[in-house]
């Protein structure tokens, strides 16, 4: 398995999408000038040695945290 980076439109993929294919397909791809190889390991440490913060691991932390409940009236 291959992953690639498209970098035009192509079939269901938009720029920026990330898929992975057979080699000869990711190759078909490449060369039709449709995509890029992708490897998410190299693009994580390029990000670090330009000082840009690497993807969270932990989905959580992206999420605000809920506002905290304020005391009031509650029916009665």
């Amino acid at each position: 398995m291959v992953s690639v980076k498209f970098i035009k439109p192509w079939s269901a993929y938009s720029p920026g999408d990330i898929a992975g294919f057979d080699e000869k397909r990711a190759e078909s791809l490449v060369d039709a000038g449709a995509a890029k190889l992708h490897e998410a390991e190299a693009e994580a440490a390029v990000d670090e040695a330009a000082g840009e913060p690497a993807a969270a691991e932990d989905p959580a932390a992206d999420v605000a945290e809920a506002p905290e409940a304020k005391p009031g009236r509650g029916k009665k």
